[in-house]
């Protein structure tokens, strides 16, 4: 009888010390890879869609201040005084890499040049010869054109010129990660240029 008790309770202290099988292991492993590759996927998810948020409020932020800038320059200009009269609607002249015109540069009524020039996805703005970038690689495509006319009818001989802007902005694509793009279509009139043209 003694025997039997310490046989039985060899074998209760073999069972609580022999450990894990491999069985058990491998399962554990198995949850473990699960929940390690459940989170790895939801944080490249969550930082793809930060990195994508984050690229199209730039290419937001540039294409307004491209918008911006041009808008003022166009408020700004003026007729080119070396034209002569019957050449006013070249006082803005679009190319399709480049767009110059003359503006005011101070109070006293002097006149600088602006020229912005596209260079393949990025654009650049010249006040006076020195070049800065205001959008910096995020112009999928874009097309300036000056456009101008004569009135007839009512208004009969008030001339009026434009810029008219169709384009797209977008991000740089980054490996896995593509901005929202963003359409551009606008027509811009210069103000005080148009005013002068027509005498007022």
């Amino acid at each position: 009888m003694k025997a039997f008790r310490s046989e039985r309770l060899h074998l209760i202290c073999y069972k609580t010390r022999r450990g894990f099988s491999l069985v058990e292991i491998l399962v554990v492993l198995s949850i473990l890879a699960m929940i390690v590759g459940g989170l790895l996927y939801l944080m490249t998810g969550f930082h793809r869609s930060f990195a994508k948020g984050e690229e199209s409020t730039i290419v937001l932020q540039e294409a307004g201040f491209f918008l911006a800038h041009l808008r003022n320059d166009l408020i700004n200009a003026v007729q080119d005084p070396t034209l002569p009269a019957d050449r006013w609607s070249d006082s803005i002249i679009a190319t399709p890499d480049k767009l110059t015109l003359r503006v005011f540069r101070d109070t006293d009524g002097n006149i600088e040049p602006i020229e912005y020039q596209l260079e393949g996805d990025t654009i650049k703005r010249s006040v006076g010869g020195r070049p800065r970038v205001i959008v910096d690689g995020h112009v999928a495509s874009l097309s300036w054109k000056v456009e101008s006319e004569t009135l007839s009818g009512l208004a009969s001989g008030v001339r009026r010129i434009w810029v008219t802007l169709s384009g797209t902005f977008g991000g740089k694509g980054k490996p896995g990660i593509k901005s929202k793009t963003i359409p551009l279509i606008a027509k811009l009139f210069p103000t005080r240029l148009n005013r002068r043209l027509n005498g007022s």
